[in-house]
């Protein structure tokens, strides 16, 4: 439903995410740091940039994910692998608003 790409937090990213993400978007490593990451609140890892309201950066206006095919390990393994209070994929409650 794209509801998870809406919520503010942290998407984090290892190496192999940065790999395939940059490769899909036609940039270097480096490149796809510099214009899509930042440091995570742990400053031990890098995560996606968020849109403000804290969407993710590749959620487009019709509720998409501009980057689905190499998306990060955390968004594939999202709702199956998390436990996570308002997820309408889970929980069965409706997305949030923006």
């Amino acid at each position: 439903c794209g509801a998870c790409c809406r919520w503010p937090g942290s998407v984090l990213l290892g190496d192999d995410d940065v790999a395939a993400l940059a490769a899909s978007l036609g940039l270097l490593p480096k490149e796809f740091i510099d214009r899509h990451a930042a440091l995570a609140r742990n400053r031990a890892q890098l995560t996606l940039k968020e849109q403000p309201g804290g969407a993710c950066e590749f959620l487009d206006e019709s509720g998409h994910c501009r980057v689905y095919a190499a998306r990060p390990a955390q968004c594939r393994d999202f709702p199956a692998a998390w436990h996570v209070s308002g997820c309408p994929a889970v929980s069965g409650e409706p997305p949030p608003r923006q």
